[in-house]
């Protein structure tokens, strides 16, 4: 009887030790949530299109990885400093901010902070700091065609005194690579049929007042502008409204501003687009599998998809195989270099 409960208890002993040996037990130190903050531009994220877009690339990479995503807008340049001040203080581990008024105090801090990474979407620089990447967009390869379209859908409207116009944000570098190419696909359009579509355009000081976008776009009404492409933030929306109001035509940007502003969506003959959602979604993802390309420079181009025209919804009908075809062979000749945008100046 002794030796057969001694040996019960052995495979008893051995049974448990077996069993404890495969029990999954409670990791004393559970995954490590990645903390990532977002500094919006200049205007906050309500613009339908810059701002807003990064934001919802950031939320859905927030929904897809186990990270803590905060963002904090900024209504000026010193609140991009405080903001960016928050997020260190904090102890977030990457920091994202936007755009060029962004770039000084993003850089400033990235050389103070070696161990956070910091992320600025739209811009670059010859040699970013190695923990510092740059996120830019050749918004010269989708602007300069919808320059094209611009010029002629004016000469549909007007035969004899064709004019596009632009309202532009301030004349920084990110918003003359918009302009410039824009003029440069009027003046290819002009050479190929051999017309003289005019343009005209203004620079606002702000991206963020609407009711100066209604001022110059009235001036570019005023004189006789058929088409205008608005890429000034909040104060781009404001001239859209204005447009829609006189009955005239738009060209968007950023975002689809077809869906993204919807009240002016029936005047809006395309928009200039870039990839701002996915970029954002794409270069969190790669942080959180070890893949942060700090010390580069990442471009959309149209070859990427990162920049582009979105489709001429309300239009559709109304632009001719020609003009589709003569677009896809600008767009082929920018991806090839046969064709150059005007940009850089």
């Amino acid at each position: 009887m002794k030796r057969l409960f001694f040996a019960w208890f052995c495979i008893m002993l051995i049974t448990v030790v077996f069993l404890s040996s495969c029990l999954k037990v409670a990791d004393p130190n559970p995954q490590h949530i990645l903390r990532i903050g977002l500094v919006s531009g200049i205007g906050g994220f309500s613009d339908a299109g810059f701002n807003q877009n990064i934001l919802s690339g950031f939320k859905l990479a927030a929904i897809d990885f186990p990270m803590y995503c905060q963002a904090r807008e900024s209504m000026s340049a010193e609140d991009i400093t405080s903001n960016i001040n928050y997020f260190i203080a904090n102890s977030f581990e990457m920091i994202i901010t936007v755009g060029f008024d962004a770039s000084q105090a993003t850089i400033t801090a990235a050389g103070s902070h070696q161990g956070t990474s910091f992320v600025i979407i739209d811009y670059t620089m010859a040699s970013p700091p190695s923990n510092l990447l740059c996120a830019s967009f050749d918004v010269d390869q989708s602007s300069f065609p919808c320059g094209f379209l611009a010029a002629w859908w004016a000469l549909k409207q007007n035969q004899t005194d064709a004019r596009v116009g632009f309202v532009a944000g301030p004349e920084i570098p990110n918003i003359r690579q918009f302009s410039v190419s824009y003029t440069h696909g009027v003046s290819y359009f002009n050479s190929l049929y051999k017309k003289n579509v005019q343009v005209m355009g203004y620079f606002a000081n702000s991206f963020n007042d609407s009711l100066q976008g209604v001022r110059l776009a009235d001036s570019l009404l005023k004189n006789n502008a058929h088409t205008i492409f608005a890429f000034a933030g909040k104060t781009g929306n404001g001239a859209l409204y204005k447009i829609k109001q006189a009955g005239k035509w738009a060209i968007g940007v950023d975002a689809d501003q077809y869906y993204s502003i919807p009240e002016v969506s029936g005047i809006l003959l395309t928009s200039c687009m870039k990839g701002l959602s996915s970029f954002t979604y794409d270069i969190l993802r790669n942080y959180y599998y070890n893949k942060f390309a700090g010390g580069t420079v990442i471009y959309g181009t149209l070859s990427n998809g990162g920049v582009g025209m979105a489709p001429f919804h309300n239009y559709d009908l109304q632009i001719p195989d020609s003009v589709r075809q003569a677009i896809s062979t600008i767009e082929t000749g920018i991806k090839n270099g046969t064709i150059s945008t005007g940009w850089p100046e």
